[in-house]
């Protein structure tokens, strides 16, 4: 990386650690990813987070996704969820999928109507997982 390019990554990173909720997902995903910068979980989990409750819906999809994998923190399901479902809210299909997901292994017996709401609405979105499982949810 140029003398350039790393003085304008810390005007960013300094941004960002001042709390600048847009800085933050950027950043986030770029230590997501590892585009641009050495990957780095546990900031990207931090600048996600931020940005998430800042209400990026990308953000708070990314962040879910670590609750939910446990990449770069620990699983908890019920974090995944909550993210997952404020992003499922601003149209993200991936998100809805993994709500539906989540809801049916949690407790498919008393989840399996909502699973199934969240999975078509996931699949009318165009998400092609939730066109291929939505006849498994409504089995």
């Amino acid at each position: 990386m140029d003398e350039e390019m790393k003085k304008k990554l810390q005007a960013v990173i300094e941004l960002c650690e001042a709390g600048d909720p847009e800085m933050c997902a950027f950043l986030g995903k770029e230590f997501y990813f590892g585009m641009n910068v050495e990957q780095d979980l546990d900031r990207a989990l931090r600048y996600l987070t931020v940005a998430a409750k800042d209400g990026d819906a990308m953000s708070q999809f990314l962040t879910g996704f670590m609750y939910w994998s446990g990449r770069g923190t620990e699983p908890d399901l019920d974090k995944a969820l909550d993210w997952f479902l404020l992003a499922a809210g601003q149209g993200i299909p991936e998100a809805m999928y993994n709500v539906a997901n989540i809801l049916m292994v949690k407790d498919p017996e008393k989840n399996r109507e909502e699973a199934v709401k969240w999975m078509r609405r996931s699949a009318n979105a165009g998400y092609d997982a939730a066109c291929d499982a939505l006849s498994d949810f409504e089995d």
